[in-house]
């Protein structure tokens, strides 16, 4: 049986490799706080929202699977939980048995898998029970083919005859086996037989019967009780390769029905907790048409980290393929840019978005590409750190792939930062790679307008005393990123007031001003 919660056509592997982006993807966009919000303390949950977030769906076919079967998770909770719980239940039968295969005794292995097997089918027939209750409840592809599934291959019927095999396999009135004596004197052709009922037939009950003939073992013959542990190995061997393939089989099926319920309610995890905050969450449109939309988009992150809601922001894209944004030192700029990736994974998955709507095409691999830290080493310069980073993303870049860029080149001066940048964003925007661009380099961003690469830029302002609102607008750049007022609010001076307001920053400055 197949479980199939989060895509129609193979089993989700939460083990399977992460991509080597991974870890850059989790530290720019703080995806911690987004795990530790799914797993809510479950460090299982955690795991599964994790790879489900890393390695998102890029068909929104399969998307639009995932997102109706999470409609049906999140208007049943109760019935997903108890779902949920019968996994769980299931899989804890293996630790309840304190006897364990043994490697080279299959009589072991075969009472092992056997006492198994009786527990689980109390399990299945509690499966079955619930999914029958359910069933008219859900309306997802998903759900009701893993309902028709477990009615379809669960009858009674399979149930009545599972268990009388079980019964038969626990050799209440003895084992029985017929073989052949070989040429040589040995045992051949051995074969574990079904036994006979007591009584069954007319001539059982007479003495016209053939003769039987039998053996006893004295109690200290050692080696015939070798001997016929020997033959009682040979001939269930296969019976036990078989019984322990069953039951293989039926945990698997558990073990894969915990692993797909498990995002759903990492996602109904999340969902609680935006609520809590006052974070709105919707189930986005995913499509493979551009453009980008959405309305009070915020970062989650964001607000699981600080306990409150952030300022949330509109967007409207055209095409789609580039997006700068510049504007105010501390304007919201990197945390936009973090809700937009955060977003876009999220709705890959068939997760939830911190917006009132989202709607984005799929992207092949979502990337960052930003400013890090000076390397205590001395191995190389931050401008050569950055280029080493952007030169692994282009050898893995594909067209319909999607880069933020966060302050990308700004650790050299701005002349020659803005070149570099100008240079990598026009070739990949022309490769078809979707671009969105944090930066305070007015050179670069004056320089896109002119470049014929269909740009569009928002812009962080602030008011004349400097306040920060932290909506974004649409808007030409500037060519000043207002890091003046910030230095007289933290030292007490009043520099902006002596000049117009704030002239052109020095971008090294602002470069290092963690921009929120």
């Amino acid at each position: 049986m197949k479980v199939r919660l989060l895509d129609p056509d193979w089993d989700f592997d939460p083990d399977a490799e992460e991509p080597d982006t991974g870890d850059d993807l989790r530290r720019d966009l703080e995806l911690d706080f987004l795990w530790d919000a799914m797993g809510a303390g479950d460090g299982f949950l955690r795991a599964v929202a994790r790879a489900a977030t890393l390695r998102p769906a890029t068909s929104p076919e399969t998307v639009a699977y995932r997102q109706d079967a999470l409609r049906d998770v999140l208007q049943n909770p109760d019935a997903v939980a108890g779902l949920y719980a019968v996994a769980m239940d299931a899989l804890a039968v293996r630790r309840g048995i304190l006897m364990m295969p043994v490697r080279g005794r299959p009589e072991i292995t075969l009472s092992h898998s056997v006492r198994m097997l009786v527990q689980l089918a109390d399990r299945l027939d509690t499966l079955r029970t619930l999914c029958a209750e359910v069933t008219d409840a859900f309306r997802s592809a998903a759900f009701r083919e893993l309902f028709a599934i477990v009615a379809r291959e669960l009858d009674d019927a399979y149930m009545q005859r599972m268990r009388g095999q079980l019964t038969e396999l626990e050799f209440g009135p003895g084992m029985l086996m017929s073989a052949r004596v070989g040429g040589d004197g040995q045992v051949t052709r051995q074969i574990l037989r079904r036994g006979k009922r007591a009584n069954q037939g007319f001539f059982d009950r007479t003495p016209l019967r053939k003769p039987r003939f039998a053996f006893t073992i004295p109690e200290r013959d050692e080696a015939g009780f070798n001997a016929l542990a020997d033959l009682r190995a040979r001939s269930v061997a296969d019976v036990s390769a078989a019984v322990h393939e069953s039951t293989e089989h039926v945990l698997d099926f558990f073990r894969q029905l915990r692993i797909e319920l498990a995002f759903y309610q990492g996602v109904a995890n999340l969902r609680a907790a935006l609520e809590d905050l006052g974070v709105p969450a919707c189930i986005p449109e995913v499509t493979d048409q551009p453009g980008c939309a959405a309305t009070a988009l915020c970062d989650p992150c964001l607000a699981l980290r600080a306990g409150t809601a952030p300022v949330g922001n509109d967007l409207s894209l055209n095409d789609g393929g580039l997006l700068v944004i510049t504007g105010a030192n501390h304007g919201g700029k990197s945390t936009f840019l973090r809700a937009l990736g955060t977003a876009q994974l999220m709705a890959q998955s068939g997760g939830i978005v911190a917006a009132s709507h989202f709607s984005c095409p799929t992207a092949g691999q979502v990337l960052t590409h930003g400013t890090r830290e000076e390397d205590t080493e001395l191995r190389h310069g931050k401008l050569d750190e950055e280029l080493d980073r952007m030169s692994g993303l282009i050898d893995r870049i594909r067209p319909g792939d999607l880069l933020l860029c966060n302050e990308s080149f700004a650790s050299t001066n701005e002349a020659e930062g803005s070149q570099i940048a100008l240079d990598v964003t026009s070739a990949l925007v022309k490769a078809g790679v979707r671009v969105r661009y944090v930066t305070h380099m007015y050179d670069f961003a004056h320089a896109v307008q002119g470049a014929g690469l269909g740009a569009e830029f928002l812009r962080a302002p602030r008011d004349a005393t400097g306040t920060r609102s932290y909506r974004l607008e649409a808007g030409a750049p500037l060519a000043t990123s207002y890091g003046v007022d910030l230095y007289d609010r933290v030292f007490g001076t009043r520099l902006a007031q002596a000049g117009d307001g704030g002239g052109r920053d020095d971008p090294h400055t602002e470069g290092d001003t963690n921009a929120r």
